[in-house]
């Protein structure tokens, strides 16, 4: 027995603290869809929020907003198992994350966000609103953190404090969804490397480079392929924004490892 390790600290995704347009829902009632589509995501499954909504229409599950019920149905429709619990706690909400899994909370928006644009997640309660919980920060055990990617606002990872989370979260009556199993870690080659200090498997972009690409078409490169410069300096364009796409030498790369299904090639 390991009696002088150091103890977990941050369960789940570490803070952030910036807005992504790639986070926030499209429509005003869409926050629940919004949430699952982002997960989603994380398990590889590119799905567009337009084309959720329309399932969720499709199956009764979304109208003027999404009942507490029918959180996380869409994520069965594509292979997701879940769970749903009421009068959870900060307890079981830790052990999902240290699990791995995602989980989606009913919140009431207007203990959470200064100007509160109601999105009619909970009909008939205070609660009116669903965004995911990324991560727990118990680092100062005096100032807990709950880190929250909400689609309402477009905020990633945002830190908030404990006591303004559980007020924000009991009217829900502490409604929590959570996936089954945890994100696949496709990315562990790239989040062993020194200088990743958080996950890179559910941010919405990197750099300016669009997640997307990323996940269906980089993932396979790992720090034992031997990589031409002309990649590592597209690459690098790209996350800096100087380009929006890979060079026909990058391209051609790509194309010996088949993996190039997803972008459009083209001249810098």
């Amino acid at each position: 027995m390991a009696y002088y390790a150091p103890a977990t600290t941050i369960h789940g995704d570490a803070p952030v603290n910036i807005l992504s347009d790639d986070v926030r829902q499209l429509y005003s009632d869409t926050c629940a869809i919004k949430s699952q589509q982002l997960i989603l995501q994380d398990f590889g499954l590119n799905i567009t929020e337009d084309q959720l909504r329309h399932e969720a229409m499709m199956n009764g599950w979304y109208n003027g907003g999404t009942s507490p019920a029918d959180v996380g149905k869409l994520l069965e429709l594509h292979g997701i198992g879940v769970s749903q619990y009421d009068n959870a706690n900060i307890f079981n909400l830790v052990n999902e994350l240290s699990l791995g899994h995602k989980v989606i909370v009913g919140v009431d928006s207007g203990e959470l966000w200064e100007d509160n644009v109601m999105d009619k997640f909970f009909e008939d309660s205070q609660a009116d609103h669903a965004l995911i919980v990324s991560g727990v920060d118990t680092s100062d055990p005096n100032n807990i953190k709950v880190i929250l990617t909400d689609p309402g606002t477009g905020d990633l990872l945002k830190e908030y404090s404990m006591e303004q989370f559980v007020d924000a979260w009991q009217d829900s009556n502490c409604f929590m969804m959570t996936t089954n199993d945890p994100v696949p870690e496709i990315f562990d080659p790239f989040n062993n490397l020194p200088g990743f200090q958080m996950p890179i498997n559910n941010l919405p972009m990197i750099g300016q480079m669009p997640y997307d690409i990323f996940y269906n078409d980089l993932a396979f490169l790992n720090c034992t392929n031997d990589i031409p410069s002309c990649v590592f300096n597209d690459f690098t364009d790209f996350v800096g924004g100087e380009i929006s796409m890979f060079s026909p030498e990058s391209a051609g790369f790509f194309d010996d490892f088949s993996n190039w299904d997803n972008i459009d090639i083209s001249l810098c």
